[in-house]
């Protein structure tokens, strides 16, 4: 049974892999409890654990943490993926294809999984990355802030903004908004929503027709909403492709 991780800033995503089938076991938040807590007390991992194979895009004391963390629980060294310039039938666009991001490669991995010939790839975390893939062939992407990055800049750095707190968006269907709190999120999140159509148009310019839009990551749901109803949530698509490549790894050894 191949233990399945997507580390990010503030949470573990998790799955499991046996005989092919990968089941999600959820996400687990280690901000502010610690990653080694937050590993040794997950009641959701099962026993029989033979592999660890982990996405990781947060910084290498994280990494280190985790590792330390995977050793102590399960007895085993835990595998990172890092992209390559092929694999599972995806080819990288990068020039140096480490540079690229484990997330996002293991996103283009799950999307060519699923059998999508042309896709527009959005991931919503603490960066808003957008990927285009067309038959098995990364073209390349973008990264932005994420939602919660572009509105702490604007609360930490703009003094007559620090007393705002985060709270819900009060709702209505206007564009323009008539309160500053809101005119903050309701910006934050149109910007990301501009940067994902504006991708998406080039990407169908170049393929001469619409591509999927896909999107997974933790701020998914609040942008599903301004998106074209097109688009799909796939909440655990950054795992799919961690189990395509933990299968093949095996496979090639």
């Amino acid at each position: 049974m191949i233990l399945l991780l997507d580390l990010g800033n503030s949470r573990i995503r998790a799955a499991v892999l046996e005989h092919g089938e990968m089941t999600p076991l959820g996400a687990i938040e280690h901000r502010g409890v610690g990653l080694g807590p937050a590993v040794a007390e997950a009641r959701r991992f099962p026993d029989g654990i033979g592999r660890v194979v982990v996405g990781c895009v947060a910084g290498p004391a994280l990494r280190q943490t985790l590792m330390l963390a995977i050793r102590e629980r399960f007895g085993i060294e835990a595998e990172f993926v890092e992209a390559s310039r092929a694999a599972c039938g995806v080819s990288n666009a990068y020039p140096e294809p480490e540079r690229l991001g484990a997330d996002r490669w293991a996103d283009l991995i799950g999307a060519h999984a699923r059998g999508h010939e042309a896709a527009c790839i959005v991931d919503a975390g603490s960066a808003l990355t957008v990927d285009g893939l067309i038959g098995g062939r990364h073209v390349g992407g973008l990264i932005s802030p994420g939602l919660g990055l572009m509105r702490s800049a604007l609360l930490e750095e703009t003094g007559n903004l620090r007393s705002l707190s985060e709270r819900p968006l009060s709702g209505g269907t206007a564009l323009f908004a008539t309160d500053t709190h809101e005119a903050i999120v309701r910006g934050t999140l149109l910007s990301a929503v501009g940067l994902i159509h504006r991708c998406r148009s080039e990407l169908a310019h170049q393929v001469g027709r619409s591509p999927e839009l896909l999107v997974t990551g933790g701020d998914a749901e609040r942008l599903m909403p301004l998106l074209e109803t097109s688009a799909v949530h796939l909440p655990w698509l950054t795992l799919e492709g961690l189990a395509r490549l933990a299968t093949e790894s095996a496979v090639d050894a």
